[in-house]
């Protein structure tokens, strides 16, 4: 059923004399024959356009969907009538539903519109060329004007459903995605083989692969979801990805991500680094280690999280990649904040001071003793004389108060929580 909006669109858009006789005659003529017309135009763009060779369900369907609207064309035509105050039709809607369903690009869709009308137009004007010469020419002038206004008009009906569907297909398989992903998470499956394989289609994923877990976050502003998955899938190819990463959406600002790997080498700080700087500033990337098995998917998970807690703890200049193997002990002492900036400062004693002079001392030598107590060595790394690192090394031990012992482990984790976390707030005299 066709349905029209009454013309509101004045005489002068209308037609007159001959050349309106002549594209009423035009329709009159061609719609007994519309079914003919609509089969040419169907078969035309299963030719032309590869996307829309689907089933035969979906053939049948691009039939009633171009049926319709040569339908609805020729009524307008016939009687004079806005194309503007049409909708759609009702198989051209389901059409474009079912082509998001299947994930066919829209841009395929579109182009079945412009394909369409030109086809149609050739047959309009075959039958116009059956009228004398000045009522032909003013007859096909006007049926340009009608059918591509028409097929703009509608052409923005049918993507706007497909993008409606498409966007609700996302969200429904999201969810039932990131619903697995709970499940696995949790150890409620996968229980036995068939489950796992039953899982692993739902995800399009395989947990026999070593996993690299990642957080993926905006936490400055909210972004789009598929910023964040670009930035999952740019990392995937960029640290050559055995395959494709799983993506899930978490919450307003970070998803979750597995990249299935070749084998469990650490991923390159440099290499994420420069995959982040090709995407928005703001955007940062926590990773785990990699794991195999469906364990490791839990475990890199896990440690990709805690990596992500160490980063938004960071108050100043926080990182934009942190890595689970820089700071796993860190993560494990954010667990409990309050515990570990107590047991900071009874380790480090004054040496936690807040004071930028005292942050001096604690990076010189925390990165000393990273180096393995090499001035040379950390006075490559911090830009300065080793004289100046010799004098900072002796003065750290002067503020806290005793020189390094037994207790070496404990300082260098307490001088790499202060790193990320900040000195205890209330530390020094």
């Amino acid at each position: 059923m066709v349905t029209i909006e009454p013309d509101r669109r004045g005489s002068d858009a209308g037609t007159d004399g001959a050349g309106g006789d002549a594209v009423a005659e035009v329709a009159a003529a061609l719609a007994p024959r519309r079914t003919e017309v609509s089969a040419s135009i169907s078969d035309v763009l299963a030719t032309r356009i590869d996307e829309l060779r689907g089933d035969p369900g979906l053939r049948d369907l691009l039939g009633a969907s171009v049926e319709g609207n040569v339908e609805t064309i020729l009524h307008v035509l016939r009687h004079d009538l806005d194309p503007r105050g049409v909708e759609p039709p009702a198989a051209a809607v389901a059409y474009a539903r079912r082509l998001a369903q299947r994930e066919v690009p829209v841009n395929a869709l579109i182009r079945a519109y412009r394909v369409g009308q030109a086809h149609l137009m050739e047959w309009a004007f075959a039958e116009a060329a059956r009228r004398p010469g000045a009522a032909a020419a003013a007859a096909s002038q006007r049926i340009v004007l009608v059918v591509m206004e028409y097929v703009d008009h509608v052409t923005q009906q049918v993507v706007a459903a497909y993008e409606a569907e498409r966007d609700r297909g996302r969200r429904s398989r999201h969810a039932l995605r990131v619903a697995r992903v709970r499940d696995v998470l949790a150890g409620r499956t996968p229980a036995g083989p068939d489950d796992r394989l039953a899982v692993e289609s739902t995800l399009g994923y395989r947990f026999s692969a070593v996993h690299l877990g990642l957080v993926v976050s905006s936490p400055s502003a909210e972004a789009p979801f598929g910023a964040l998955e670009r930035v999952a899938l740019d990392l995937g190819t960029a640290l050559d990805a055995a395959g494709r990463p799983l993506v899930v959406p978490w919450d307003g600002d970070s998803a979750w991500a597995w990249l299935p790997c070749r084998d469990d080498t650490t991923p390159s700080r440099a290499v994420v680094e420069a995959v982040l700087a090709r995407h928005a500033p703001g955007l940062r990337v926590a990773a785990g280690a990699p794991m195999a098995g469906v364990e490791g998917f839990r475990t890199t998970h896990d440690q990709a999280r805690r990596a992500h807690d160490v980063a938004l703890a960071v108050e100043v200049d926080p990182p934009r990649v942190t890595l689970f193997d820089e700071v796993g002990a860190v993560a494990l002492l954010c667990a409990d904040r309050d515990g570990a900036w107590a047991w900071t400062r009874r380790v480090l004693g004054p040496l936690a001071d807040p004071d930028p002079a005292v942050a001096r001392l604690r990076e010189t030598l925390r990165t000393f003793l990273a180096t393995g107590g090499s001035l040379a060595a950390t006075a490559r790394r911090l830009r300065v004389h080793r004289n100046t690192v010799k004098y900072r090394v002796a003065r750290a031990h002067e503020v806290r108060g005793r020189p390094l012992g037994g207790d070496r482990l404990d300082v260098e984790l307490a001088l790499m929580a202060c790193a990320w976390l900040g000195p205890p707030a209330d530390a020094g005299p």
